[in-house]
């Protein structure tokens, strides 16, 4: 009689851990963010000249966490929220839509994919942060660019530029929206800087 009660309540005692194995735990989703900004630009007279523009350089420093600098200085990482693009990515792509938009050349478009453009247009990404040693908090984005000939030695137009917008409160999502306003100001920038250049009379091939 004792035996067949052991084995009748075994199974009731184990019910309450299974129940604890199968449940489905707790675990805090990370959160993406995307920088797509609103570009304005003025249009320019039509050339002839096709614009290649080389993917930006980055490090490490600038992937797809969303970095911010403190007031000690120290680099460091928000937990959980990250960039849905790598930053490089964006500001590529950014300038790129500036100078496309603007209309001054035939072509505009990634170097790689273009059989020979008359300009390149290289740099690298300095920096895509939330700057905390300031007041108010912001987001920072700077970058390096050179825009050269592509079968001439010298540089046409080189700049490092650099843009800052407050964050309206201390928030990942503030901090995307904040970086959408600066990249948005930058790549029109640019694609202002680069339409008032003096381009070089362009040589006509000869067969």
């Amino acid at each position: 009689m004792s035996h067949k009660l052991i084995i009748a309540w075994v199974p009731c005692l184990m019910l309450p851990l299974l129940a604890g194995c199968l449940s489905t735990p707790d675990v805090e989703r990370i959160h993406f963010y995307t920088v797509t900004p609103h570009i304005r630009v003025e249009k320019a007279p039509a050339t002839e000249y096709t614009l290649g523009v080389r993917p930006l350089f980055s490090s490490r420093t600038y992937g797809p966490s969303m970095a911010y600098l403190d007031n000690e200085n120290q680099l460091g990482y928000q937990q959980r929220h990250e960039w849905a693009e790598t930053p490089s990515i964006v500001v590529t792509r950014a300038i790129t839509d500036a100078l496309a938009a603007v209309g001054r050349f035939a072509d505009v478009g990634n170097a790689a994919d273009m059989v020979r453009p008359d300009l390149l247009l290289t740099g690298d990404l300095r920096i895509y942060q939330e700057n905390r040693t300031e007041k108010p908090v912001c987001a920072e984005l700077e970058v390096r660019l050179e825009l050269r000939q592509a079968l001439a030695p010298g540089a046409l137009y080189a700049a490092t530029i650099k843009e800052k917008e407050p964050l309206l409160e201390d928030t990942p999502q503030a901090f995307a929206t904040a970086m959408n306003v600066a990249l948005g100001r930058f790549a029109a920038r640019v694609a202002s800087d680069i339409t008032s250049l003096e381009l070089p009379e362009k040589k006509v091939e000869s067969n």
